[in-house]
């Protein structure tokens, strides 16, 4: 039976005081390492390289909303970065379709909190493309290697604040984090809204996978449930939407969503799986906070992606959710709570327990 956040085999099991016997430093088989880029777009941008002796290896953009830009399993890419590359947050420009130019995309993309989805007029402000809490740097960031028992865990928090003079203030507290022989990353945020009156917001967890973990020989695997497109070009293709292609020059994008079933905690689980390659990334999330997973695939040359993102909304935009009914609030002093997990399956058999339990929810 598949359970998530199962143990690599980058090391043998031993325990504490049998690691450290064959360590000089920790950091020899797992730790943080805080960095800065010093060149492109993306210089001056401070990041956290993490790494475990499972083989999992990612960096955590403390400039950029404890985003993830890279995820690493053995020395394979799993996430996508766009052809934009890492752009630093001075190059944030709310308008019009600047989105475009600077999103890096990434492992992990947070959008919100006033928005996701198209931009629009609202309220009197101007709500940016998939929000502005994306390019936030973040605040008492605390970054901690530890034993806890026989596990060393690495973390990385902070907070990262959402403001509007005469407004709004809502506050994302984040971590992310893994342990020693781990498969996964578990981030742990909470939402809080510091003023007396209810505010809406928006979230959307739109991670980004990409080759050679995508690829013509991958599958989306998503448990029983229900599918909508979003576009009319979208529904053409909705009998295809779990598998992909070869790169296609041009190609459009498509955007699906889906209403799958959860187990007995609330959780539910999608997966893209490279049956070639025997290898597999899942995303295990709150369903009942996180209603609504998007998918978005897109086949297009040197775009070639596909978006798993778990969120609270249709990302129509702040104003046409509002209208849909689907627009939520926190209320005054406030909070809500996410946890997800971004994990890995390798091989045949654990794919294949792992689609076994999809099943039986």
């Amino acid at each position: 039976m598949w359970k998530s956040d199962t143990e690599g085999g980058g090391a043998v099991a031993h325990g504490r005081i049998e690691t450290l016997k064959r360590v000089g430093d920790m950091a020899q088989i797992a730790g943080a390492r805080v960095v800065e880029i010093e060149s492109g777009k993306g210089r001056g941008t401070r990041a956290v390289e993490v790494h475990n002796a499972a083989g999992l290896g990612f960096t955590v953009l403390a400039d950029q909303c404890l985003d993830i830009l890279d995820l690493r399993y053995k020395g394979m890419n799993i996430g996508f970065i766009s052809k934009n590359g890492l752009v630093g947050n001075q190059f944030f420009d709310a308008h019009g379709e600047e989105f475009l130019h600077y999103w890096p995309a990434g492992m992990l993309y947070t959008c919100g909190l006033a928005n996701t989805g198209p931009a629009c007029d609202d309220g009197g402000l101007h709500r940016s493309e998939h929000g502005r809490i994306g390019m936030v740097p973040a605040e008492n960031l605390n970054v901690r290697s530890r034993w806890e028992g026989d596990d060393y865990l690495i973390s990385v928090e902070g907070e990262m604040r959402e403001s509007v003079l005469c407004g709004s203030r809502l506050t994302l507290h984040r971590s992310v984090g893994t342990g020693l022989r781990s498969k996964a990353v578990r981030i742990h945020d909470r939402v809080t809204n510091e003023e007396p009156t209810a505010e809406e917001f928006m979230l959307l967890y739109h991670f980004n996978f990409g080759y050679p973990l995508l690829d013509s020989d991958s599958r989306m695997v998503v448990p029983e449930g229900s599918a909508r497109p979003r576009t009319p070009e979208a529904a053409a293709g909705i009998g295809k939407r779990l598998s992909f292609t070869d790169p296609v020059d041009g190609s459009g994008e498509e955007c699906f969503f889906h209403d799958c079933r959860a187990d007995a905690e609330g959780f539910s689980y999608a997966a893209l799986v490279n049956d070639r390659l025997g290898v597999g990334a899942y995303i295990k999330y709150d369903k009942v906070a996180l209603p609504i997973l998007t998918q978005w695939k897109n086949p297009r040359s040197h775009d070639y992606a596909m978006g798993i993102e778990p969120g609270n909304s249709f990302i129509m935009g702040r104003k046409l959710e509002r209208e849909n009914g689907t627009l939520l609030k926190i209320a005054g002093y406030g909070s809500v709570e996410y946890d997800l997990t971004l994990g890995i399956l390798e091989g045949t058999e654990e794919i294949r327990d792992f689609e076994g339990f999809l099943r039986g929810l």
